[in-house]
């Protein structure tokens, strides 16, 4: 048994429920709320408090409530019903830490008191709701002795007649679309504690008129046009029995007990996954786009081995073998390696989503083939560098990726233009590091030159320039002597 308390929003009202051992294992997202209904809509001394349950994928929801009392409080108990349908919400993050009875604070309703329009209410969208509780929907137009007597005579049609809740309901102004079992039992209020038996009804000073304050009224997936319980109308409750515990002498009140017969319709999944087989293996259509789905289109690949020198270009053609599907292609990178004086490799290097290393490019990286169609894709090495510093025209501290050997492998994943499988194919790409020696230094080669053959100061300019950097990239392992750099000292200052 649970028990899910009000806490202070809805003080003195609570909740149990019992399950049957064979039905625990189909109750799920159990999980409890609150709505204050007294003073200012903040005291708990009137309000609900919500349970709701998942059995077997349906929605269920229970409501404890306490309206406002006395005779006259009509529009006010009517007003408290629908502040709770409106602003009560479940809102536990199921399979938290949070303990099954925490309670929920209500939603947050505007200056005037209303839910927003376009929230629909939590307790309209559970497939049977139950409210129970003290409604405290008196009787009127009669007067205590005349209530009195109809009881001991047992006319309970003639004071049906006289109960504001049904006539509320009846006007529509209250449990709208609800139902409520039909009354065979004393009025439940009020009676003194302790005493026994019709005789109980207060007698003292204010002769509390009786009433059937504590009703229990229900809404199922029934409709107007739908009253078989089905997928559309998932659940279809009916009362089985309807009656109040007259022997209870402990409260003013006596408690009233309905017992629910439910159907409730369901999936069973295992037989809808065989009739799903069934399905597609009788259907002809279905079983060619079930087909169309695993169909990759043969796709051959040029090679499976590149091998690139210093800024070298290899073309890399996929060639779409099927004449009537368009297969689609991406090429990621597995991984890299880099080789170390030592002989070891470095780690791999991810570039961007593709995984690609900086020193490789790839385009295009992905892309879709026409039937009978070739796409060509250019395999590029890229010079990629750590950051070196120059001196006077002497490598400071660093070393060049030229000079190491780099690995890679890619991935060419293929796939059809409408299937889910896919189709991979390896390609080994290498870069090797081409022995070169170093060119002589810019400023040498333009001492060097003959007078009526010396460049412009634009072209000296670009060309130094571009041997300086040649020279910058490449020889990263040159070494200098003194003489050679004071020789670079005093030609950069004539």
């Amino acid at each position: 048994m649970k028990e899910y308390p009000s806490t202070e929003l809805a003080r003195g009202s609570w909740l149990d429920y019992l399950l049957l051992h064979d039905l625990k294992p189909h109750i799920g997202d159990v999980d409890a709320a609150a709505v204050p209904c007294g003073f200012g809509r903040a005291i708990g001394n009137k309000g609900g408090v919500g349970l709701k349950m998942r059995v077997y994928d349906r929605r269920i929801c229970f409501v404890n409530n306490h309206f406002a009392a006395h005779l006259e409080n009509v529009t006010r108990r009517n007003a408290d019903f629908d502040h709770i349908y409106r602003t009560m919400n479940f809102n536990k993050s199921h399979g938290s830490a949070a303990s099954d009875t925490s309670v929920q604070l209500h939603k947050a309703v505007n200056a005037n008191g209303n839910q927003p329009d376009e929230d629909r209410p939590e307790l309209a969208e559970a497939d049977m709701v139950v409210f129970l509780g003290d409604f405290n929907y008196r009787l009127y137009g009669i007067t205590y002795d005349e209530a009195r007597d109809m009881v001991s005579q047992r006319s309970f049609d003639w004071l049906r007649e006289r109960d504001q809740l049904r006539a509320e309901m009846k006007a529509g102004n209250v449990f709208q679309g609800m139902r409520e079992g039909f009354i065979r039992f004393p009025p439940t209020y009020k009676f003194q504690r302790h005493q026994p038996g019709l005789a109980g009804y207060d007698s003292g000073e204010k002769k509390r008129i009786p009433a059937w304050c504590d009703r229990i009224v229900y809404r199922d997936s029934r409709s107007e046009t739908i009253r078989e319980c089905s997928l559309v109308c998932p659940v279809v409750a009916a009362i089985t029995s309807y009656e109040a515990c007259m022997d209870v002498t402990d409260s003013d009140h006596k408690p009233v007990n309905c017992t629910f017969s439910v159907d409730l319709a369901r999936v069973n999944e295992l037989i809808r996954r065989q009739e799903y087989g069934k399905i597609i293996e009788s259907n002809e259509k279905l079983h060619c786009l079930l087909q169309e789905s695993h169909h990759v289109p043969d796709t051959i690949i040029s090679t499976n081995n590149i091998i690139l020198e210093n800024e070298e270009t290899v073309v890399l053609r996929i060639t779409n073998n099927c004449g009537s599907k368009k297969s689609a292609f991406e090429i990621l990178c597995e991984g890299q390696s880099t080789s170390k004086q030592d002989g070891t490799k470095t780690d791999f290097i991810a570039r961007a989503s593709f995984g690609l290393p900086h020193w490789l490019e790839v385009q295009p990286s992905i892309g879709l083939i026409e039937p009978g169609e070739t796409m060509e894709v250019n395999v590029h090495h890229e010079n990629y560098y750590t950051q070196e510093e120059f001196v006077d025209g002497v490598v400071q501290g660093g070393w060049c990726e030229l000079t190491r050997d780099k690995e890679a492998v890619l991935l060419v994943n293929v796939t059809g233009s409408t299937s889910t499988e896919t189709v991979t194919h390896r390609i080994n790409v290498r870069h090797c590091c081409a022995a070169s020696s170093p060119p002589p230094p810019v400023s040498l080669l333009a001492i060097a030159a003959p007078p009526g053959d010396a460049p412009s100061s634009e072209g000296l300019t670009e060309r130094s320039s571009r041997k300086s950097q040649s020279n910058h990239l490449q020889r990263s392992d040159a070494h200098f002597g003194a003489s050679e750099v004071h020789d670079l000292h005093r030609l950069r200052n004539m």
